[in-house]
């Protein structure tokens, strides 16, 4: 059995609703990304991927960064937004808030330098994001960031409520968002600085 569902967005509140937004957000990310830059000269060559598995061990990251063996990294995420079950001061997901920027979780400690590269890239281009530490939870990165002697690595999540059900529940504006900042941080970036991380 399957869940049969729709993919429903109402454009009055900026709300999309559907299935398993983790991971399918991160998906679209990939593919939106590899759209908007696949016609600029950049400093690096972009290549994306798409894992499955992820929440059985992240088996599908593994292979994949075997097979790429990158540089460097950015791990796309439906990350959990805490914003119906904790008070406003401590949560870290908030719909409308902007992506987040995931530093660490039980999975990964996210590299530091590349941390401050992205934060500084979303300030200098008033893109509103969010920084969270995640007491449990696993993504992607983790394996990446692990392969090929290290690959600096950093996660940027799109809020959801409801991840893991039938009816995910996003805001676009933190979707474009999420695409945004990763397109800037993209271009902002050359050998010398992913040297530097």
């Amino acid at each position: 059995m399957v869940p049969d569902v729709d993919f429903e967005f109402d454009q009055e509140r900026g709300i999309m609703m559907g299935k398993a937004f983790d991971n399918r957000l991160g998906t679209a990310a990939v593919i939106d990304l590899l759209n908007d830059l696949s016609t600029e000269k950049l400093g690096l060559n972009l290549v994306g991927s798409l894992s499955a598995q992820e929440e059985v061990g992240t088996r599908g990251a593994e292979v994949t960064s075997r097979k790429i063996k990158a540089d460097i990294a950015i791990a796309f995420e439906g990350t959990p937004a805490d914003d119906t079950f904790r008070d406003q001061y401590d949560a870290q997901s908030v719909l409308k808030k902007g992506p987040q920027i995931r530093h660490r979780d039980i999975s990964i400690i996210a590299n530091p330098k590349f941390i401050k590269f992205a934060r500084d890239i979303a300030k200098k281009h008033q893109i509103p994001f969010q920084d969270a530490v995640r007491i449990g939870g696993g993504n992607d990165g983790a394996k990446i960031t692990l392969s090929n002697y290290s690959v600096p690595t950093i996660v940027i999540g799109v809020p959801v409520r409801y991840a893991h059900t039938h009816y995910s529940i996003s805001a676009y504006e933190d979707y474009k968002n999420t695409i945004s900042w990763a397109a800037e941080i993209i271009r902002a970036l050359d050998s010398k600085i992913i040297n530097e991380f």
